[in-house]
């Protein structure tokens, strides 16, 4: 019972840094009104600031989680959390609203972080299966959160900042739910492929290559899409909104099917097939007649994504040792939202063209180039486990022998 409640209280933790935007952006047409013209700017930076600063704490939360453990930085994260996120309810100027959404940023990348490597730290065993909860979790959230910040703007712009005294909600719970890991034992600070942190960098970095590139890319779906439709016809917000959230749902049903697919496929053959779904999805949408045809392209590259960010989170879990496992994890959220924050500089027509669907045939190509590419890597590494004993092929790793035998078939 307690081991359930720990799961349900981290899961709960897991949605507050998607609340970051997905309360607020309702009522932000009634934000920019109440503080009249010229503020256009700021209220756009009022959205926009957090996915900034969550890519600046990320990191900083997880650095500090391998140094003064996880329970410290979690605590105050939820607390700078609440409170920086509802402060913006009582300020007087888009300035100071912004300036706390900074501070909240800073919070919910250390939520975020050290809420992802407690489900690492506890659930060793059973890692694929609840991370690809938590991202079905997360997944359904934003729409929760979103549908909760339009009911609240109704009554007041002023009224969706409260959403955010959740964190200070869940202060409580998670002091006695989530206590704080066993260190990391002599195995798991053991070098492996980069010296005394044991980090196989090589693996890591493409991981965190990947979660740029596939961010930047899926997130052309938020940014593009609504001018494609518009273009082709759909001029209704609502059924916008519709065909834009297609992919939310497929993305929360592939992550509940992550752990059975990563253990028929393995890491490899689910990357291949992420990217693969990500391709596709563009491909139809780019080639699409009409709304309803898009619609089934988000859906497809909707699936890609759900399965996308627990394989990363998976992998790098894997290889990370428990003493530098926030650090890795921390750089990998990083990676992610700065792959978000550029993705609208691949949509430059210089980069793409001009045409309305040259963002998603640039997406297209790029994501299947790189899902041929992951194939072709597994397939070399298949011709050379034929050649060449486990051991001489896959450095070993310690801190996660007992995945070891299944990590060197794949």
């Amino acid at each position: 019972m307690q081991n359930r409640a720990r799961l349900v209280v981290l899961l709960l933790v897991s949605t507050l840094p998607v609340m970051t935007g997905a309360v607020l952006s309702p009522a932000l047409p009634a934000l920019r009104a109440a503080f009249g013209a010229g503020t256009e700017a700021w209220a756009r930076w009022v959205l926009t600031t957090p996915a900034l600063f969550v890519a600046l704490g990320a990191p900083l939360a997880g650095g500090l989680t391998d140094w003064v453990g996880r329970r410290p930085v979690l605590m105050a994260s939820l607390v700078l959390f609440g409170v920086g996120g509802s402060v913006g309810g009582v300020l007087g100027t888009l300035p100071a609203i912004v300036v706390s959404r900074a501070v909240l940023g800073l919070a919910a990348g250390g939520i975020g972080t050290v809420a992802t490597t407690l489900l690492v730290d506890y659930y060793d065993e059973g890692q694929s299966r609840v991370l690809g909860g938590q991202a079905a979790v997360m997944a359904i959230a934003a729409m929760m959160y979103t549908v909760l910040g339009g009911a609240l703007a109704e009554l007041s712009w002023r009224a969706p900042f409260g959403v955010y005294l959740l964190g200070l909600a869940v202060v409580a719970p998670a002091a006695v739910l989530l206590p704080e890991p066993e260190a990391a034992s002599g195995a798991d600070s053991a070098s492996t492929e980069a010296g005394d942190t044991g980090v196989p960098w090589t693996r890591v970095g493409a991981l965190y290559g990947l979660a740029f590139v596939g961010l930047a890319v899926f997130n052309l779906v938020r940014v593009e899409l609504p001018y494609y439709l518009r273009a082709m016809g759909l001029q209704s917000g609502f059924w916008i909104a519709v065909v834009l959230s297609a992919g939310t749902v497929s993305g929360a049903g592939a992550s509940l099917a992550y752990d059975r697919v990563r253990s028929r496929l393995g890491t490899r053959g689910t990357l291949a097939l992420l990217l693969g779904l990500f391709a596709g999805g563009f491909g139809v949408v780019a080639a699409a007649p009409s709304p309803p045809v898009a619609f089934g392209g988000v859906v497809l590259a909707g699936g890609g994504m759900g399965f996308f960010v627990p394989t990363l989170t998976d992998g790098v879990g894997r290889l990370a040792a428990a003493s530098v496992r926030g650090r890795l994890l921390g750089g990998l959220s990083t990676l992610r939202n700065l792959g978000r924050f550029a993705s609208p500089l691949l949509a430059q027509p210089a980069v793409v063209g001009t045409a309305p669907a040259a963002p998603f045939v640039g997406g297209a190509l790029l994501t299947g180039g790189l899902s041929a590419a992951v194939l072709l890597w597994g397939a070399v590494r298949l011709v050379r486990s034929t050649t060449a004993p486990c051991g001489a092929m896959v450095p070993p790793e310690p801190h996660v022998a007992v995945d070891g035998a299944r990590r060197c078939l794949r």
